[in-house]
């Protein structure tokens, strides 16, 4: 199935992604990222999982933050804080994924939200997405997984 990247000038982009190998669709995508400023929220209680994560984003310019328990994650939600995507980890302090997940989407923040997580039996998927994810990925998260997910957030 070929991904498509929207963009002000979806020919073009999706022209160089169908032609393009590994590196040529890399730097399309730091384009992107870079176009449209692209930030995200990673939550994750445990930092030797929300570090590499956030590498990686950084690694196609994407401007992260990163907090380790849902609480701060819901205040900094409320404060305004606006990101084109939001990473959750099920097991948190304070709140846990899914509790703080409601809570984003109750706040009315509509923004792109993956899943991220160790727990990845179906009954688990199926409640992350009953919750508002949009995507329920099992750790860790890879560019398989992001890139495409980076190529639909593009003209958002």
């Amino acid at each position: 199935m070929a991904h498509t990247l929207p963009s002000g000038n979806q020919a073009s982009d999706q022209d160089k992604w169908d032609s393009g190998g590994l590196e040529c669709k890399r730097q399309l995508l730091i384009e992107i990222v870079m176009r449209n400023r692209l930030t995200a929220l990673v939550v994750d209680g445990d930092t030797t999982c929300w570090v590499p994560e956030q590498e990686l984003l950084h690694s196609y310019g994407v401007q992260t933050l990163g907090v380790d328990n849902s609480r701060d994650a819901v205040d900094l939600i409320a404060s305004d804080a606006e990101f084109n995507l939001i990473i959750i980890e099920k097991i948190l302090l304070v709140l846990n994924g899914l509790e703080v997940t409601m809570q984003i989407r109750e706040i009315g923040v509509r923004c792109k939200m993956l899943e991220v997580t160790a727990c990845s039996g179906e009954s688990e998927r199926q409640a992350f997405l009953a919750t508002g994810v949009d995507v329920f990925i099992e750790k860790p998260l890879d560019p398989e997984h992001l890139v495409p997910i980076l190529g639909e957030l593009d003209g958002q």
